[in-house]
């Protein structure tokens, strides 16, 4: 299976990053309840930093822009790490875990390779979508937080696609979140 540019879910879609999310990337990670939790977003993000990202580090088929029905919701990326965040709005509707569903089934796909993921200790929201994912603790460590200039006390994980095929079987509502394959975008 070839990773796919865009994903769609029950209530998302999930596209790949272009210049006209600049604006709305650089408000929300500007808002320190949400990069003060990110490892590597600096404080504050600037338009250079988005367009950095985009052209560097957002490569279709591994980072998308989150959207539901009310537009932008939040970015997703998956490799060999997952990494996520949400606009405030789109907070405890579901989407995060949602949107991983989506993205780690196209992932463990492509390639059955283990996934890494983690949290900043305190982000009992993080803990509980991961967890709901199948990921497991590795161990605890300090990491980096750019925004914040300081190294957190972080939780490490990481998913089997066993794992996350057992996680998913438990939980019926998310089997269902399975993605609609689209055709990629142009």
């Amino acid at each position: 299976m070839t990773l796919r540019a865009q994903l769609e879910t029950a209530r998302l879609r999930l596209r790949p990053v272009v210049a006209s999310d600049e604006a709305a990337v650089v408000t929300h990670l500007n808002d320190l309840a949400i990069s003060g939790w990110l490892s590597l977003v600096p404080h504050p993000y600037t338009a250079a930093d988005f367009q950095a990202f985009a052209a560097d580090v957002a490569y279709p088929g591994e980072t998308f822009l989150i959207e539901d029905a009310q537009g932008f919701a939040g970015m997703i990326g998956a490799g060999f790490t997952l990494g996520y965040w949400l606009s405030p709005r789109a907070q405890g509707q579901g989407y995060a875990t949602e949107a991983a569903c989506a993205v780690l089934a196209m992932q463990f796909a492509h390639d059955e390779s283990t996934v890494a993921s983690g949290y900043f200790v305190g982000n009992a929201a993080s803990a509980r979508v991961l967890a709901k994912l199948g990921f497991r603790e590795l161990g605890r460590s300090l990491k980096p937080c750019r925004a914040l200039r300081q190294d957190r006390p972080h939780v490490d994980l990481l998913l089997t696609p066993a794992d996350f095929e057992s996680a998913i079987a438990r939980m019926p509502r998310i089997a269902t979140l399975r993605p609609i394959v689209k055709p990629s975008l142009p």
